[in-house]
């Protein structure tokens, strides 16, 4: 784990930390997709770690579940957190509304998703897009990367009410996770809230 703990905080420091900070008042966090990169960061008072494959987590973590996303209803009860981290799998699967809708129904009233994903209109993408070149830009497990204004869309049709959008800074070789702009770094992070009023906004 040591290794792994090392990586993390060599690759991805500013967005792991990021997502933490954003969810760091709730007591009951849920982790989406934990198995390859858990959040070190999560200090909170309960933190359970969710993924499809078995694996053992950081010491911050509480438990462990194994399951498939997607069938989040079924293996939770209503409400069950107050708050959820996903890590860069909504671009990995089919039906990521479905996958928003599953999360809502896990949250209790008040609480929020926190997830990161990669931005379409960061510069590594632009560049690649130019040559289309299938061995850079075409990477095999993702379906879809999602632009900034349409990551607002999709929680709003998911039932989220509040949306705000943060950087998650860009990784450069050597240097690491640094921050950088939020409509042209490489990590999107997206806060949506599960409240019974209607109103969003834009982070920075």
């Amino acid at each position: 784990m040591k290794a792994r703990a090392g990586k993390q905080i060599k690759t991805e420091h500013y967005r792991l930390k990021k997502m933490a900070a954003l969810v760091a008042d709730r007591s009951r966090v849920l982790d989406i997709g934990c198995a390859d990169m858990p959040n070190i960061y999560l200090k909170n008072k309960e933190v359970t770690g969710f993924d499809i494959r078995r694996t053992r987590l950081t010491s911050n973590y509480h438990k462990f579940v194994p399951g498939d996303a997607m069938q989040l209803p079924e293996i939770f009860e209503p409400g069950s957190f107050d708050a959820i981290v996903c890590g860069e799998m909504l671009e990995h699967l089919e039906r990521p509304v479905d996958f928003l809708r599953a999360c809502f129904f896990c949250l209790e009233d008040g609480g929020i998703l926190v997830l990161s994903t990669p931005n379409p209109n960061s510069p590594f993408e632009r560049l690649l897009t130019l040559s289309l070149s299938r061995r850079f830009f075409f990477t095999p497990d993702h379906v879809c990367i999602f632009p900034q204004r349409w990551l607002i869309r999709m929680c709003e049709r998911a039932g989220f009410d509040y949306v705000r959008l943060f950087s998650g800074g860009i990784t450069l070789p050597l240097l690491g996770n640094l921050p950088f702009p939020r409509p042209w770094c490489h990590y999107t992070i997206v806060k949506a809230c599960k409240y019974r009023h209607k109103s969003f906004g834009n982070g920075r």
